[in-house]
């Protein structure tokens, strides 16, 4: 595409790439994304973002999209890829991923991931025809306030967030999706607190000062589970925080999880994502 050039987000600063995140993604099938310096950093710092590789693309020196790439060992993540709306529909997101994609592989990666909303279909379909396969569907939920469930709960006491994620290192589920990954958790810290009842059941809230308290994790320990600890945690953080919505986003595999959350209360999310993966061959 005549015009453009592409600026590694090292080069830039945060202000910059957080403008182009907002701009690239006006019109996102969620609602638009509003984000500062500070909100950018504290997202994609604890998703292992890598700022050589990701870029900020502008034609004729205006924003024209973005690439955001987290990486892991021998996997590679789009953590977010937007075009603006000015020059969609010209092949520029294809062009962006076909780049990251050669890039992943000359430096030896095995795997790249995303995730993507199941009713952007556009977006979907290009994945597909790059070769990315549904691998299962994430899905968010909320929880209004007002409607303190029943049942037994216990007393708070506040954990270390980087305490919390060596549990889900050590006893969580394996293959977690990444922003439910112990590597993802070990990187948030204050204002987002983290919660134990009596060092069986765990909790890390972020956004716990005003709007819809995000639960970034929950985890009981093995040798505690069915034993209704998961549900006391919920209960207590409930009654914590009485008058304020609590929310988890399109991250949960659809499951067990998801039912337990319903059972007590919460309701799906109306947007579900898919988890694509691409597995890169290898050279000889």
């Amino acid at each position: 595409m005549e015009g453009l050039v592409a600026y590694p987000v090292a080069e830039l600063t945060s202000r910059e790439v957080a403008d182009a995140l907002t701009r690239a993604f006006e019109g996102y099938l969620p609602g638009p994304v509003d984000v500062d310096a500070r909100a950018y950093e504290w997202r994609f710092r604890a998703e292992d973002l890598d700022p050589f590789v990701s870029r900020v693309y502008r034609l004729n020196r205006s924003v024209a999209g973005i690439l955001l790439v987290a990486r892991r060992g021998w996997t590679s993540r789009i953590a977010g890829m937007g075009v603006a709306p000015t020059v969609r529909g010209r092949g520029l997101g294809r062009l962006i991923v076909t780049e990251a994609l050669g890039e992943a592989r000359a430096r030896g990666d095995r795997s790249v991931l995303l995730e993507v909303f199941e009713r952007n279909t556009p977006a979907v379909r290009l994945y597909q025809k790059l070769g990315f396969r549904a691998q299962r569907r994430l899905i968010g939920y909320r929880r209004e306030p007002g409607k303190l469930s029943p049942g037994k709960t216990g007393t708070l006491t506040e954990a270390d967030p980087l305490g919390v994620a060596r549990i889900v290192a050590r006893e969580g589920e394996r293959d977690l999706p990444w922003m439910l990954a112990a590597e993802t958790i070990s990187a948030i810290t204050s204002p987002a607190r983290a919660y134990h009842l009596d060092h069986r059941a765990y909790a890390v809230i972020e956004n716990p000062e005003t709007g819809p308290l995000v639960l970034a994790t929950l985890i009981v320990r093995q040798a505690e589970r069915r034993k209704g600890w998961g549900s006391r945690l919920l209960h207590a953080l409930e009654a914590e925080f009485p008058d304020r919505p609590f929310f988890v986003p399109a991250i949960v595999p659809e499951g067990p999880v998801g039912t337990f959350l319903v059972e007590l209360g919460w309701e799906p999310e109306p947007l579900s994502q898919s988890e694509m993966v691409l597995k890169l061959p290898q050279a000889a």
